[in-house]
């Protein structure tokens, strides 16, 4: 059989849609059960760390620790996944999630667990998802298909938010990792399932022709002929704080819910869906806005946004939680407007340069992402320790950086 080349692929997409289709549930499908697992298990974490005696640096350690080995792996997950398909190599990093996850549950002290979540961590195979949405849709499209991939990502996060106060408060804070990997198990049998089924061999051939067309991705050379595109730089710089953002304020909102408001699991679930809920909407029409206005556009007006409320944070009036939230939510639609944007942004300038450095420019995005946003928890946690908002003047100084990059250095 030969090789399927990108173009074969899209022109699939018009003669055979309904394969095309599946092949997109089904990795969007994986997306969504990935990020509720996270999400059940961030809920539920603060009450687990402090029952092994942890504090709030140690918190923000088990979190970053998981990215950190997501960072660490993603090349070798996405260069594995060009020699023997990304079908097996997705299956695998499934399979050393759930071994990480199921360890993490039974964890005695916080070591054990910073070593447990490391694990949990290595199954790195988001990369090789993003990627083959941004091969499904054309160079026009590759907004809606980000768009796509950010709303999948934020449904699993409000349905991990939605349930797991009541996992961690009527099953046990253990439970919040037995939860989560029975979801991977499921996401896993999910996709064998789709792509095993007679009428759907199609697709199967489709997920495994998109990991052979970049038979050289990720060698030395082509991050070598990434790296020479100064946008492609500042773009990766621009997605990484971001990631530094994103990954680091999630994680430390649960912890200043429960801890400085004195909510409980349930409570703080509720607290977050609006916020989360109102991210995902505008996550979901920020892509189509790129598509019809331009990434370096909507990067703009998110930026502009978490800028502005943001400021809010050196006042007293945030000690108030029905305020706080609202200011919480405000900034969460900056950043929902960004995500789109960003990824956009970087599919375009990959296409520029080489359409068939996908695999490459993605998972080096992702490899230097998960690793700003392993120390964001840290680093975000850390200064919370000093005082409660000083993370979020941060925030405030890292956006008007991006702001003036954005404004200045990326080209119409």
């Amino acid at each position: 059989m030969g090789i399927k080349t990108e173009d074969n692929l899209k022109r699939s997409k018009s003669n055979f849609g309904k394969h095309v289709k599946i092949l997109l549930f089904v990795v969007l499908m994986g997306v969504f059960f990935r990020n509720l697992g996270i999400s059940v298990i961030n809920i539920g974490l603060p009450s687990f760390i402090i029952s092994l005696s942890g504090t709030l640096t140690a918190y923000g350690i088990v979190i970053g620790i998981f990215s950190v080995t997501q960072a660490l792996f993603q090349f070798p997950f996405a260069a594995a996944s060009d020699k023997y398909g990304r079908r097996l190599v997705v299956l695998i990093g499934m399979i050393i999630y759930v071994i990480g996850t199921f360890l993490c549950f039974i964890a005695q002290d916080i070591v054990q667990l910073i070593i447990f979540r490391a694990i949990q961590g290595a199954g790195a195979y988001t990369s090789i998802l993003q990627a083959i949405i941004g091969d499904i849709y054309e160079k026009e499209e590759h907004g809606k298909g980000m768009g796509l991939y950010a709303l999948s990502m934020s449904l699993g996060i409000f349905g991990g938010i939605v349930i797991g106060g009541y996992i961690s408060s009527y099953f046990g804070f253990r439970n919040i990792f037995s939860i989560s990997g029975i979801l991977t198990i499921i996401s896993g049998v999910v996709m064998i399932i789709f792509l095993k089924e007679k009428g759907n061999k199609k697709a199967k051939s489709d997920l495994e022709g998109l990991k052979n067309e970049n038979k050289m991705s990720l060698n030395l050379e082509n991050v070598k002929t990434l790296l020479q595109e100064r946008q492609f730089i500042i773009t990766i710089f621009l997605n990484s704080v971001r990631w530094f953002i994103f990954g680091g304020i999630m994680a430390y909102l649960i912890w200043v819910l429960q801890v400085q408001f004195i909510l409980d699991e349930i409570q703080t679930s509720y607290a977050l869906i609006l916020i989360v809920a109102t991210y995902i909407i505008f996550v979901f029409f920020s892509g189509r806005l790129t598509d019809r206005h331009s990434p370096r556009k909507m990067m703009l007006i998110g930026q502009i946004v978490v800028i502005a409320f943001s400021l809010s944070f050196l006042t007293s009036i945030v000690f108030n939680l029905i305020v706080f939230l609202f200011i919480s939510t405000l900034i969460g639609i900056g950043l929902a407007l960004y995500e789109p944007a960003g990824n956009t942004l970087l599919l375009n300038i990959i296409e520029k340069i080489d359409p068939n450095l996908k695999g490459t420019g993605i998972g080096f995005n992702n490899a230097i992402g998960f690793l700003c946003s392993a120390i964001g928890p840290i680093v975000i946690s850390s200064l919370g320790e000093i005082y409660i908002f000083l993370p979020f003047y941060l925030i405030n100084g890292l956006l008007v950086i991006t702001f003036f990059i954005t404004l200045k250095l990326v080209k119409k």
